[in-house]
């Protein structure tokens, strides 16, 4: 599979699996009978929504610099990345979800993906 094919990928199924998290937090506020326009009272209400939270702004940090380094650096080398982070962000959040406790070693795995694809992308640039 060419690499833009597997960095397109990662983008699509990172905003699928952001739209699933959303869905879960509607789901679970209906579970606990907490409309969204109340402040979030129940715990599980909570930790949902703040991995569908992280979810996002860990996109919104990480997509911009895969495409980079996918554009201008070594292209096959970011996309495996951008899978690998892929793979730490649904690791973090069903961790999370499960115990807030549990996102620590997957969250490690996806910020050195961002300081990996960064390197990568300066690269690609400067070079």
């Amino acid at each position: 599979m060419e690499a833009y094919a597997i960095s397109a990928l990662v983008t699509i199924f990172s905003s699928l699996f952001t739209f699933w998290l959303a869905y879960n937090v509607g789901m679970t506020r209906m579970k606990h009978k907490e409309p969204p326009y109340e402040a979030l009272k129940n715990k599980e209400v909570m930790i949902a929504n703040r991995a569908h939270m992280n979810c996002i702004e860990a996109s919104v940090v990480y997509l911009p610099l895969l495409w980079i380094a996918t554009i201008f650096g070594p292209t096959t080398i970011a996309s495996y990345v951008g899978v690998v982070w892929f793979i730490s962000r649904v690791w973090y959040a069903l961790g999370y979800l499960k115990d807030p406790k549990n996102r620590q070693t997957p969250f490690m795995v996806g910020l050195a993906c961002i300081a990996v694809t960064t390197i990568l992308g300066l690269y690609g640039i400067v070079m």
